[in-house]
């Protein structure tokens, strides 16, 4: 009998892992982390055979080594697991982030510590949000609230520094920055009680003008003058004469600046008595005027505009009824005039006032039988207006002095024509002075 060798296999033997061994640096559970920022998560595997890593945000595989860099790119909360695994099983640890909102907020003036402006103009400055959620602001000038919104608009009435302060925050971050805005004195301008540039008083009467600053006054000197000499420097005058004649009263002010402004008035000084302005009854009219040579020629009537150089309650309205050709016309009694006792032989020169209206007539006088016109012709600006004529002699009380108010500019009689609003047919006159 042959006997047989046999050799016998042992069975394979499976093969043996180890559990992965892993220290975590991180050892708090809670990350915080920025958006736009990268936050690095870290696991070192110390031991183990075949071991695969995983990182995982919000179950979401992110990486697949011991250690990743992640920049999140929304705020909230995330879940981070971390997962290392082979044969003999699986390590895990997880992280929650939470992720802030990022914070950054610029002005529109840039890094400016003092910004200018011109007075009455305004400042606009905006909070930019150039990254962040839920910002809040807060504007104060002077250390009081005036705006809580992101867009910060001033009306700059005075001329000074405005002390301004932004305030912004969100629950990651916030700025501070401070300014200022130096609000630049618009220049001088002025304002003068009285603008008319021709004036009449009588002898010893006063006249006050004031002349105010709109802008521009400060350290604003005053000063006024009469033909050169200084009679005040406040910011009003008053001033009369015990002289007839013509003055010339000026104003010069000038403000820290070296601006300058200045107005001049130019004062005709009656004596008492020689300005016919007592024309508030019909008596009156009845003793120094011809009344009737038109029809119904002059009556006494209310001022039609008292808001210009002439204030009076009422004046004379000289009108022309029908529609023909006409200059209309009245005479001053001058010998009556010298019978009150006025010596109108030093007298060549007469000024009164006129309301035109919107008629275009040059009103002419008539002196020895020659129609002078005015030494300046009418302005036709709406309101009361001064004419002056100037005749070759003295006036002498057998003399007539014949008023031609409707005349065309050429001397002739207005045209025929009906009433119209720029051909009433009247004129209003005021303050006859008889000047040399």
């Amino acid at each position: 009998m042959t006997l047989l060798a046999v050799a016998c296999t042992q069975p394979a033997q499976p093969v043996q892992y180890e559990l992965p061994q892993v220290r975590f640096p991180m050892e708090n559970a809670v990350v915080d982390a920025v958006v736009g920022e990268a936050v690095t998560f870290e696991a070192e595997v110390v031991s183990g055979d075949k071991v695969s890593c995983a990182w995982y945000i919000d179950e979401v595989l992110e990486a697949s080594s011991q250690s990743f860099t992640y920049t999140f790119s929304d705020p909230g909360s995330f879940q981070v697991r971390f997962e290392a695994h082979n044969g003999a099983g699986t390590v895990e640890k997880t992280y929650t982030a939470i992720v802030a909102d990022k914070f950054s907020v610029r002005l529109s003036i840039g890094d400016s510590l003092e910004v200018s402006r011109l007075q009455l103009n305004g400042i606009n400055v905006a909070a930019i949000v150039e990254s962040g959620a839920s910002v809040e602001h807060t504007w104060t000038v002077d250390g009081e609230v005036v705006c809580e919104e992101a867009f910060l608009g001033m009306k700059l009435l005075e001329a000074r520094k405005y002390a301004v302060h932004y305030h912004g925050r969100n629950s990651v971050d916030s700025l501070d920055r401070s300014f200022t805005v130096n609000v630049l004195e618009r220049p001088l301008e002025m304002s003068y009680s009285i603008y008319d540039e021709s004036l009449t008083i009588k002898r010893g009467q006063e006249i006050t003008i004031t002349a105010t600053a709109i802008y521009g006054g400060t350290g604003l000197q005053n000063k006024w003058t009469v033909d050169g000499t200084e009679v005040g420097t406040d910011a009003s005058v008053t001033w009369s004469s015990s002289e007839t004649g013509r003055f010339i009263l000026k104003y010069t002010g000038v403000n820290g600046k070296g601006e300058t402004a200045s107005r001049e008035w130019a004062i005709s000084v009656m004596s008492a008595g020689y300005i016919l302005d007592d024309f508030e009854g019909i008596t009156a009219l009845n003793s120094w005027w011809t009344l009737a040579q038109n029809s119904p020629g002059i009556t006494l009537v209310d001022n039609p505009d008292k808001s210009g150089i002439n204030t009076s309650d009422h004046c004379m309205m000289d009108s022309v009824a029908g529609t023909g050709g006409t200059s209309g016309y009245f005479d001053l009694k001058t010998a009556v005039i010298a019978e009150k006792g006025i010596d109108i032989t030093k007298y060549n020169r007469i000024r009164f006032k006129v309301y035109l209206g919107k008629n275009k007539y040059y009103p002419r006088v008539q002196f020895n039988g020659t129609k002078y016109a005015p030494v300046n012709p009418p302005k036709f600006n709406g309101g009361w207006e001064e004419l002056e004529y100037a005749f070759p002699s003295n006036f002498t009380a057998s003399q007539t002095i014949t008023f031609r108010p409707l005349l065309k500019e050429d001397g002739t009689n207005i045209a025929s024509g009906a009433v119209t609003e720029t051909n009433t047919r009247s004129v209003y006159l005021d303050d006859i002075e008889f000047v040399n």
